[in-house]
This record gives C-alpha cells, sequence and structure tokens, in this order.
C-alpha cells in the first residue's frame, strides 16, 4: 500500500524519511546554535509522545502549530524513530 489513508502516511512513506531527516539534522547539530537544537529535539520528542511540537512562533496564527505545518500526516512512530537514531531523549 504506498498511498496515504485519511491523511495518515503508511509506514513505508514514513520510514523512507527517515535516512533524510537523520542527514539534516545531523547537520543542525553542527551548525545550529545551542537554543535552535534544544527546540528542535524538544519538538521531536513531544511530537515522539502524541503532541504537536509547539505552536510556531514566527506564525502570525499561533494557532499553526510545528506537526500540523510541517508534518501532516507523520505518525508519532516517525518522531520515535528519529529521536532514537539522533540519541535524543523522548
Amino acid at each position: 500500500m504506498s498511498e496515504r489513508q485519511e491523511g495518515v502516511m503508511t509506514e513505508a512513506q514514513w520510514k523512507e524519511r527517515i535516512p533524510h531527516t537523520i542527514v539534516h539534522h545531523r547537520l543542525t547539530e553542527r551548525h545550529a546554535g545551542a537554543s535552535m537544537l534544544r527546540e528542535l529535539q524538544w519538538q521531536y520528542a513531544d511530537m515522539a509522545n502524541g503532541g504537536d511540537g509547539g505552536a510556531l512562533a514566527s506564525e502570525a496564527n499561533s494557532e499553526d502549530t510545528c506537526r500540523a505545518n510541517y508534518y501532516p500526516g507523520y505518525p508519532d512512530e516517525f518522531f520515535q524513530e528519529v529521536c532514537d537514531l539522533m540519541c535524543w531523549e523522548r
């Protein structure tokens, strides 16, 4: 099954995105400030536990969340896997 059902990614779809995400976040660890990295880790841990990753401060509409804006349809398992592979607490 390769199509999204009811807005949720299939396991194959989200697993396919893991390697790119890990590479991206490894680069972020090298080049981002400590504050940005802490926020990223917090967002992923929150989403790994079913949360929305918090409101986006840069958005005029404070109802926009990290998950709704950047990760629609991504299941908690995606964030759990990324946290585990990045050795981040979740």
